[in-house]
């Protein structure tokens, strides 16, 4: 079965202030936690979708492909980074600023999209869904037919799929740093862990 994997990582960060992507965490750029937690041996191809020279070349120095452009609504980086999922029987989508996502738990998302393939599955913790999120080769006209400030489950209930939940070993590993607080909160968790 062959996955693909986009990276969602063209947002603005207009909470944040600058570009949380390259901000540092645990002595490197945020967005680097993100791509080194990839099980990159389960993932057919990846590439990442940005708007941002500086968040490009990283992606490059880490050996991720991107797709840059100006940047602009939820859908539009989902479009861009489906143009390069053609021949895929899934894709799984990560958001760029999701740094304590585990590389465990991502690949036991991949083992239960694995064993129910037409299904979209989401990491959760409990009953509270996240991401990433795993989607079937069978929504991607959907996924590409997107508007707006609309994403993946957007698109999945529009098609009336089914959703799974795969549990995340940790709260933690569902948390975004859209702010500079978040951050400072995802530093504390990540250096708690690392004890």
């Amino acid at each position: 079965m062959n996955i693909g994997c986009i990276v969602m990582a063209a947002g603005k960060s207009e909470r944040f202030g600058k570009n949380k992507l390259l901000a540092p965490l645990a002595g490197k750029p945020l967005l680097a936690h993100t791509l080194d937690a990839l099980p990159r041996e389960r993932l057919a191809r990846i590439v990442a979708v940005t708007s941002d020279s500086a968040v490009t070349a990283l992606c490059g120095a880490c050996g991720v492909p991107a797709v840059q452009y100006e940047g602009g609504p939820q859908s539009e980086t989902v479009r861009r980074g489906m143009e390069r999922m053609d021949g895929m029987d899934g894709c799984l989508f990560v958001q760029g600023d999701q740094p304590l996502c585990t590389a465990q738990s991502v690949a036991r998302l991949l083992d239960d999209f694995a064993a129910a393939p037409f299904d979209v599955h989401r990491l959760a913790f409990g009953d509270t869904p996240g991401s990433p999120a795993v989607f079937p080769a069978r929504l991607f006209p959907a996924l590409r037919a997107l508007s707006g400030e609309r994403g993946g489950m957007a698109a999945a209930r529009a098609a009336g799929a089914d959703v799974r939940l795969t549990q995340a070993d940790h709260a933690w590993e569902l948390l975004d740093a859209d702010t500079e607080k978040a951050l400072s909160e995802l530093e504390k968790i990540f250096s708690a862990k690392s004890l």
